[in-house]
């Protein structure tokens, strides 16, 4: 059986060894022949080189027409340059017309605060009368907060305050940072109120003390 194996292996190389030493022998007796894909590369590089001579013209063609057209649009006409002296607005002219312009719009006035004019500015005390200073709380819109801005400024009592003006008033609302309270809570009639109301129980009391009676001498 072993035989057979290595008999059959051993013809089947030497068939295969005969048929490429045929081979080589029928290529070499054979004439050479171009391949298709030669010759149809040649081909194709011959189109590739004719290529170039075929656009030249549509190039000189499509440059001839372009330079035909612009030449058929006209020049832009110049646009004069104005003259001054017919104008009779030179430069020094320009400038004049100009100012009057700029001084058509005068500055806004400012306006002047109340308390920057000491005209305004009420009679002050360096201190409280007696060292006892009025409750400056019992007239509405006075806080203790106020009343102690108040003493600092110089106002201790209800008779300062009555005899405040308008201007006064409106100059001692500024200081304390609240503009026209003063004006607005009316404690100008306030404090004289309060003096009023101060007034009248001396009066009474002045008139409802007894005069002593007078003792004849008996002789």
């Amino acid at each position: 059986m072993v035989m057979f194996i290595l008999s059959s292996l051993f013809l089947i190389a030497a068939a295969f060894i005969i048929g490429a030493i045929l081979g080589n022998l029928a290529k070499s007796l054979s004439p050479k022949s171009n391949s298709v894909s030669e010759s149809s590369t040649r081909a194709a590089d011959a189109r590739l080189s004719s290529l170039p001579l075929l656009g030249t013209p549509a190039n000189d063609d499509v440059r001839k027409s372009a330079k035909e057209a612009a030449a058929m649009i006209p020049p832009a006409e110049p646009i004069p340059a104005p003259d001054p002296a017919r104008s009779g607005r030179g430069p020094r002219t320009a400038a004049k017309t100009a100012a009057p312009t700029a001084r058509a719009r005068p500055a806004a006035k400012a306006v002047r605060n109340p308390r920057q004019d000491d005209k305004n500015r009420p009679s002050l005390l360096k201190a409280a009368r007696r060292g006892r200073p009025d409750k400056l709380t019992q007239i509405n819109g006075i806080g203790t907060i106020i009343q102690s801005k108040l003493f600092t400024l110089g106002i201790y009592h209800h008779d300062q305050i009555a005899a405040w003006t308008a201007d006064e008033a409106a100059w001692i609302s500024e200081e304390l940072g609240f503009p026209g309270r003063a004006q607005r809570e009316d404690w100008v009639k306030q404090a004289s109120d309060l003096m009023k109301a101060k007034a009248k129980p001396k009066a009474a009391s002045n008139k409802a003390a007894p005069r002593p009676a007078r003792t004849g001498k008996n002789g």
